[in-house]
């Protein structure tokens, strides 16, 4: 499933706006069978970068800006975004399942629905080892929520990771008399940098393991999917960075 934009930046962003319009239609072309786009479904990947960079950079700013994570706020913004239009779509899905769909795949189908509810449907699909590609297996009509899951419960790790990370530099800070003496003392984004890096290192190698041995599993993973997450995240932090590089 493709979720909403986490956040509305105060200005818009063709950039990242454009790569979410060419990583739709890659996704859209896939699902339609249109020639050219077997892969298309790394778009949902596509999806993933961005909302590490966007999620990231927003807590980032916030920690700069405040010197804190308000993770109530955080996490009402991101319920109030997401809930109206999933829980929608869901109730929707499961009367038409009553109206139109067998009984005897009432029990699965109500079952993913809750999953999906809660934002673990995609632990769900992968204890049933479901190969998402195959097209001779009746999907769930809700099966596409595996990648809005997997967004939800970064969304509840990442601004922990963040807090845990801010925490850390400020000990590291008043450890250091060197630094101490420093009218300026350095920010928070190389130490973020480095914490973001390793956990991009552990989930890439994961999910190299995990493809290897049961890529059906590894597909629904969340741990198979952060370093994507991740690495958008790490763009985020490095954006100064960035852009002091010559044109």
């Amino acid at each position: 499933m493709v979720s909403a934009p986490p956040e509305r930046s105060v200005r818009f962003r063709p950039d990242i706006e454009g790569l979410r319009a060419v990583a739709v239609l890659m996704v859209l072309g896939y699902h339609a069978g249109v020639p050219g786009f077997g892969g298309g479904f790394a778009g949902v990947d596509v999806f993933f970068v961005i909302s590490g960079f966007l999620i990231t950079g927003l807590l980032v700013a916030e920690v700069e800006r405040s010197g804190r994570i308000d993770l109530r706020r955080f996490w009402a913004r991101r319920a109030r975004r997401l809930l109206p239009a999933a829980v929608t779509v869901l109730v929707i899905t499961a009367l038409l399942t009553w109206w139109l769909i067998p009984q005897s795949r009432w029990r699965d189908i109500g079952g993913d629905v809750v999953a999906s509810a809660l934002y673990v449907v995609n632990w769900r699909l992968a204890d049933r080892s479901v190969d998402y590609l195959a097209e001779d297996v009746a999907a769930s009509p809700v099966q596409h929520y595996w990648s809005l899951a997997v967004e939800e419960q970064f969304y509840v790790l990442w601004p922990l990771l963040m807090l845990l990370g801010v925490v850390l530099w400020r000990r590291r800070l008043a450890t250091r008399p060197q630094v101490r003496r420093h009218r300026t003392p350095p920010g928070p984004r190389p130490f973020l940098a480095a914490v973001l890096a390793g956990l991009v290192l552990v989930s890439l190698g994961w999910s190299l393991v995990r493809t290897t041995g049961a890529p059906e599993v590894a597909f629904f993973d969340t741990g198979t999917r952060l370093w994507e997450l991740g690495l958008g995240g790490l763009v985020a932090v490095g954006a100064p960075l960035l852009l002091e590089l010559p044109r």
